[in-house]
């Protein structure tokens, strides 16, 4: 597996396959760029990478965290494609790619996100009450995870997909989230202190396509609307069906959005 060295001395891990122009696929929290796998079966004609996250799969953790850090990261694999890239993600992927673009703006032909979790949005574009109950309810979680509380991960998992939806998953997920738990928590606390100025979002003049699941909770589409209403050239699309877990669900629906945003 090919690795980039950072000027941390940390390494990022990716996975590189295909021949095409390239496309580089950011996965979420907790997770590693296998994530991606079901999706990048019908992406043909491309060249893709998949980039394990700082702290995720075969990646070496940051010494020191946050989304500008990870995007760093990421924007290595961007200058390891050797050309202009179209830039994927999904959840805090989607939050990562966004701020890869933000630091490589020329190395950037498009982005596609899948519900990005980009809190930032929601208080840049005024939408109080949604940003509000997501600082409560992820703002617990994190002071959970932090006191060690066992199954604290649980919080995030029933926010995304419902009350008692960690219950429901089978005792392999359920162990690996648990184990991972601190991990994301670190990626959750990024993601609700975001400091991403309007003037650079607005001056990022890159086709963006924002996608959300039709059956996600409120917060989804409130974010890649808020989210939408302040890049230059993004639009949003529902993908029918879907939840946050649309890479495993809806993998044609998902590659057929990223194949439309790399020909924008």
């Amino acid at each position: 597996m090919p690795s980039r060295t950072l000027a941390s001395g940390a390494t990022v891990a990716y996975g590189d396959g295909g021949e095409g122009p390239p496309l580089v696929l950011v996965h979420g929290s907790p997770a590693d760029g296998r994530a991606w796998g079901r999706a990048a079966r019908h992406l043909t004609g491309y060249r893709i990478l998949t980039p394990d996250l700082p702290g995720h799969g075969g990646s070496d953790p940051l010494p020191h965290g946050g989304t500008a850090a990870m995007a760093e990261a990421i924007a290595a694999v961007v200058d390891a494609a050797g050309a202009p890239v179209w830039l994927a993600g999904h959840s805090y992927g989607g939050n990562v790619a966004l701020h890869a673009a933000l630091a490589r703006p020329g190395r950037v032909r498009g982005l596609a996100l899948f519900e990005p979790v980009f809190f930032r949005a929601l208080a840049l574009a005024g939408d109080r009450a949604v940003l509000a109950a997501a600082e409560a309810h992820f703002g617990d979680y994190v002071r959970r995870v932090a006191g060690g509380e066992h199954g604290a991960v649980s919080r995030m998992i029933d926010f995304w997909f419902g009350n008692g939806a960690f219950a429901g998953l089978p005792a392999a997920a359920q162990a690996y989230l648990v184990k991972t738990a601190a991990t994301n928590a670190a990626d959750v606390r990024s993601a609700l202190t975001e400091s991403v100025a309007a003037e650079a979002l607005t001056a990022l003049a890159v086709p963006t396509l924002i996608a959300y699941g039709a059956a996600s909770p409120p917060a989804a589409p409130a974010i890649a609307r808020a989210l939408a209403s302040l890049l230059p050239k993004a639009t949003c699309e529902a993908i029918d069906g879907a939840t946050h877990a649309m890479l495993d669900t809806h993998p044609q629906a998902v590659a057929a959005l990223v194949a439309r945003a790399a020909t924008a």
